[in-house]
């Protein structure tokens, strides 16, 4: 929970709704794990996915992203709220490309490999905390849903992003892209998406 978010649910301010003209969404989904897991101890499941969790949000805090939820195991993290960031698009770029190179040649500590799929999507969004138990400040819209869609479609080690992002994110000089072409995109009919990938060591960043 954001602390900004926290302070005014304190306030009694509930439900929280905002609105953000532009913000980047990544998903990331670890592929591999679930085989993993069917025959693993839970406690090595858990450690391993904590550990790789963990690390992620030493990567989101980096590049000043929030990390939304983890659902099972992907991991959700959004850039430009809940304060705007105008290189949102940039930063959820480094995320994503870190993460990945991360993963390159990631074995747990018994020895599983695991990878992963990435996807992100830019755009307007809602976000908001709702409910009345287990409060968490999530995120709602098209761009939302598209970027799970391309981290769903994406394959093992690739950065997949929309368009729209791609063409959000062009502006920085910093990303070579793959075109795709146009594929189906479950919900969305046929999108033209593009593989993206870091012309700029990360350490230079």
């Amino acid at each position: 929970m954001p602390i900004s978010i926290a302070k005014r649910l304190k306030k009694k301010e509930h439900p929280i709704s905002d609105h953000f003209d532009q913000a980047s969404i990544i998903f990331i989904d670890i592929v591999g794990f679930t085989a993993m897991s069917k025959d693993s101890d839970p406690t090595d499941i858990v450690q391993a996915l904590n550990k790789v969790f963990t690390h992620y949000d030493s990567i989101a805090s980096k590049h000043g992203l929030e990390k939304i939820k983890t659902i099972g195991d992907c991991y959700m993290a959004a850039a430009g709220i809940p304060v705007i960031q105008k290189d949102n698009t940039l930063r959820a770029a480094r995320m994503a490309i870190e993460v990945r190179d991360y993963m390159v040649d990631y074995f747990t500590d018994h020895g599983f490999k695991l990878d992963v799929r990435i996807g992100l999507d830019c755009g307007p969004v809602v976000a908001g905390v709702i409910g009345e138990k287990k409060f968490i400040y999530d995120m709602w819209s098209d761009a939302v849903n598209t970027a799970s869609r391309m981290e769903s479609s994406s394959i093992a080690g690739q950065v997949h992003v929309s368009e729209r992002f791609k063409d959000a994110v062009t502006e920085y000089e910093q990303f070579d892209y793959v075109e795709r072409g146009e594929i189906e995109i479950k919900g969305k009919g046929k999108m033209k998406t593009f593989f993206m990938g870091s012309r700029i060591p990360l350490h230079s960043l």
